[in-house]
């Protein structure tokens, strides 16, 4: 089992995957249901012909710069494990900011919540379990990512609280019923330039559409922004996760579109990550009950 792990460690490391060992030694312990202490106390025994096979085929793949979430197909989000594959954005710990910062908007018992471009449904559906008095559309223009976002729906069992349907971000203004309470969303926010800086796992492996909106990075806000404001009953809000080039951009939309009362909340490495703000009392009415 050394043997293995050693030679795993020197592709990766020649592939240039960061901490090359320890990733090699992940790799393992995910396959054969152990963690790091596991294959340390069994290194000198010899890996059985199949789980040989197994391992090279995913360090193959991981040399070949392919995230490990998509190796395994999950990835843990706020608390709780989700599908995820290629046809999805993986979640990020930045993005449990955002889910805090909705679970602290001061709501009364129910709650009608629209998450624009939903991607896995990660955010839905922890907002579903996390209060199960709301419910929840979430909405998604990609096909292949609606089919992941409904297998986490099905997989957490929130499929009568939180509705997954496609479309685009003006879709939202279709749905009967009452205005929502809260719009929120971790929409695209990487500009083409930075794009192509990123690390080949999230460059070469994740959707490009999840990432990026277009050439500066801010035209999903532009779009959203709007629908939000039209969607949302007098005094709602709308949550949005940012980039970290994002805050002057995200905030000049939402204010264009009349949204006020805009906070921002920061990471753990105090960069801006989460921007607040609400609609006003008064103004424009949303959108009409069909």
């Amino acid at each position: 089992m050394r043997e293995a792990v050693d030679l795993a460690s020197a592709r990766l490391e020649r592939a240039g995957v960061d901490h090359a060992r320890r990733e090699a030694m992940r790799l393992l312990a995910r396959l054969l249901g152990t963690d790091r202490g596991g294959i340390v106390a069994r290194a000198p025994e010899t890996l059985p012909a199949d789980v040989a096979r197994g391992f090279g085929a995913l360090v193959a793949r991981r040399e070949g710069r392919e995230p490990p979430q998509y190796l395994f197909g999950e990835e843990e989000f706020f608390g709780r494990v989700f599908a995820v594959d290629r046809r999805v954005l993986i979640p990020r710990p930045e993005t449990e900011i955002l889910i805090e910062a909705v679970l602290s908007i001061p709501l009364d018992g129910a709650a009608r919540v629209v998450d624009l471009g939903t991607g896995s449904g990660c955010i839905a559906v922890t907002l579903a379990l996390e209060r199960p008095l709301w419910s929840i559309v979430a909405l998604e223009r990609s096909a292949d990512a609606l089919a992941v976002a409904r297998a986490n729906v099905e997989r957490h069992g929130v499929r009568r609280r939180v509705d997954v349907v496609e479309g685009d971000f003006v879709d939202a203004t279709r749905f009967p019923g009452p205005p929502f309470d809260v719009v929120v969303s971790n929409p695209p926010y990487i500009s083409e330039e930075e794009w192509r800086g990123l690390a080949p796992e999230v460059r070469d492996h994740e959707p490009k559409g999840a990432l990026v909106p277009g050439p500066s990075g801010l035209e999903a806000y532009r779009a959203l922004a709007p629908v939000a404001l039209e969607v949302l009953r007098p005094d709602g809000w709308i949550a949005l996760e940012i980039g970290y080039r994002s805050l002057d951009g995200a905030r000049a939309a939402v204010e264009a579109a009349g949204f006020h009362a805009v906070e921002v909340r920061p990471d753990l490495r105090g960069i801006p990550r989460v921007l607040l703000a609400r609609r006003p009392e008064r103004g424009p009415t949303p959108f009409p009950v069909s």
